[in-house]
């Protein structure tokens, strides 16, 4: 099984964060879920996608923005 990771180096780029922001993140056991291998951290790709995924509920639940309803666009809470 194939499993696509990420460096972080390529994860601070695609979030346009700062490498010793996700350091940061690891030591306060904030981020996503990561994986050293030897002197190198690495994501797994389908954690990043999860954790985005995760983290946009929760925004949009602080936003008081419901799930998308059947015609495909979001509403929000009155």
């Amino acid at each position: 099984m194939h499993c696509p990771v990420m460096t972080e180096k390529h994860l601070a780029d695609r979030w346009q964060v700062s490498l010793k922001t996700l350091r940061r993140w690891r030591l306060d056991n904030e981020g996503p879920v990561w994986h050293k291998l030897f002197f190198h951290v690495r994501n797994h790709e389908a954690d990043i996608l999860e954790f985005e995924r995760r983290s946009a509920q929760h925004l949009m639940a602080l936003l008081g923005v419901t799930p998308r309803n059947k015609r495909g666009s979001a509403t929000r809470a009155i």
